[in-house]
């Protein structure tokens, strides 16, 4: 938390370049009014938009405010408030005398209440082709003299190894690795917070989250809509596997197998999280499934159409919406794991979670069957933020044989007393404070484009043509097949997380796929004998 300005010392100016984008309005101005309304942000903070486009703030406001998430009966005051502090400035990205009237706007700002330091955050919600001359031109023309200096920097971080030398040189030749955040904002402060806790504090889940308890791990990042038109271009250029593998679902993986590191600082995390990026073997095309969401015939929504049909999208599209990649890695502690990576967009559901998958322990004593049981610990993301361990228990009655029951503890339900951010907001808050702790450093980057590097080389040369999966669905059967054939049982969610639709469809689907003695039967009333089937 920053300290107390008792003296009113010390002005904070963050600047947005690219203000006028979708992802300005629709993510960081948001979070920034959250910020505000929290009283969250330092008293003297001034926000500065930076674009090619012309802006007046008594316009830009009005653009914004389908995002801000208002409250009419509590909001209007502060939300006038909050308007005072922005000031918007216009410029070409490409001439330096733009951004030293940007400075002296700053400047101006920061010295009229005799201020004596200046903290400056420069947020790049930029396309890659302006980004070389505008991390160059507000290092040299925009750094603050008197105080720090941050940037803060959304994906893309380039397309591949060869396009990420010079983007990481372009950011490292303009600013230190310790000024430098290269945001996440689907990572979860929240659940790796309470994840690191319950891994080091607890010797139960400190000692067996290894090779010899743990059968398989799946990450799965999915969703629901299918590509939309403001994303297209974007999403057609970079694929599923560019747009969240080679960095959020990488850096989540990071998270889950890297050792305790020494100290609780940022920098010991981070080196640990290097340590087990560089223990990643690179995958070939054998360890990758990659499909394409096609129309599944019910819908009456133009909108959710297959990939291809799209108005935006081309015809002859080969980019992949759905990919699934196993990755191993070359350890003592997770030798023989498989890590699963999931993600899709035109799906059944949207979710972000992790799940590591237990070995089965041997129940038969409980059980009349072979049931391949399971234990699980999900760590979930989003749409809820929360743990549940996946337990097996006895089932009511006189007879000894087991339910599916869960240890849960919910993360976003903190009370009146405890309210917490969201993970946008949160991961601003901690540019403020200087906490990189979630942030990936470059080298981390670099070594994340050498596992994906050579299967993205080979997709892009080939172009193999992608399954297809039914719009709406779970993905490709394929892809479970492939799940099952390396380690990971799939079978009914519990009753607390799926309806009843989902759970009787999950089990049909999952003794179609891995055989009736994997799947876990939903609780039913057993048939007295003589009744017909």
């Amino acid at each position: 938390m920053l300290p107390i300005d008792l003296n009113n010392e010390t002005a904070y100016s963050f600047v947005v370049f690219g203000a006028s984008g979708s992802l300005a309005k629709q993510k960081v101005f948001p979070a920034l009014w959250n910020l505000f309304r929290e009283n969250r942000l330092p008293q003297s903070t001034r926000i500065y938009t930076f674009s090619r486009t012309h802006m007046q703030t008594k316009t830009y406001r009005l653009q914004l405010i389908p995002f801000m998430n208002l409250d009419r009966a509590k909001d209007p005051n502060a939300y006038n408030s909050f308007w005072t502090k922005v000031h918007c400035v216009q410029g070409e990205y490409d001439k330096p005398e733009d951004y030293a009237d940007l400075a002296q706007t700053m400047a101006k700002h920061e010295t009229k209440h005799n201020q004596v330091i200046a903290n400056r955050i420069f947020y790049l919600a930029l396309p890659p082709a302006v980004f070389d001359m505008v991390t160059f031109n507000a290092g040299r023309k925009c750094s603050s003299s008197t105080g720090w200096t941050r940037i803060v920097v959304e994906k893309p971080f380039g397309r591949d190894d060869a396009s990420f030398r010079p983007f990481q040189a372009a950011l490292c030749n303009s600013f230190k690795e310790s000024q430098i955040f290269l945001i996440d904002h689907l990572l979860s402060k929240q659940v790796m917070q309470n994840f690191f806790a319950l891994r080091y504090s607890n010797h139960l889940w400190g000692e067996t989250l290894n090779n010899r308890h743990v059968a398989a791990v799946m990450i799965s990042v999915k969703y629901e809509d299918p590509v939309p038109a403001s994303r297209a271009d974007y999403f057609n250029y970079f694929g599923i596997i560019r747009d969240v593998m080679t960095n959020h679902m990488m850096q989540l993986m990071a998270m889950v197998t890297m050792d305790q590191p020494f100290s609780n600082s940022s920098e010991d995390l981070r080196t640990e999280r290097l340590k087990v990026l560089r223990d990643i073997l690179t995958p070939n095309m054998g360890d990758v499934v990659i499909a394409q969401y096609r129309n599944n015939g019910r819908e009456t929504d133009p909108a959710r159409c297959g990939y291809t049909e799209h108005p935006y999208v081309p015809k002859d599209s080969f980019t992949p919406t759905f990919a699934m990649v196993v990755l191993n890695v070359n350890n003592r502690r997770w030798s023989g794991v498989p890590f699963i990576l999931r993600a899709g967009r035109g799906m059944n559901d949207t979710k972000v979670e992790v799940r590591i998958q237990y070995k089965p322990a041997d129940c038969n004593s409980f059980h009349s069957d072979t049931a391949d049981v399971r234990n699980e610990l999900v760590l979930r993301l989003h749409p809820t933020e929360e743990f549940f361990m996946r337990m097996r228990l006895k089932r009511a009655g006189e007879e000894l044989c087991l339910r599916e029951s869960e240890l849960s503890l919910r993360v976003d339900d903190k009370g009146p007393r405890h309210r917490c951010l969201a993970s946008y907001p949160t991961s601003l808050l901690d540019v403020f404070n200087g906490d990189q702790t979630l942030f990936m450093r470059t080298d981390e980057q670099c070594e994340i484009w050498r596992i994906f590097s050579p299967i993205l080389a080979t997709i892009d040369s080939d172009r193999p043509r992608p399954l297809n999966y039914e719009l709406g669905s779970r993905g490709p059967v394929v892809a479970y097949h492939k799940a099952e054939r390396e380690g990971f049982v799939f079978f009914a969610s519990d009753e607390w997380h799926q309806s009843v639709e989902t759970l009787e469809y999950t089990v049909k689907k999952s003794k179609l796929l891995i055989g009736p003695h994997t799947a876990l039967k939903p609780v039913r009333d057993p048939k007295p004998k003589g009744t017909p089937s």
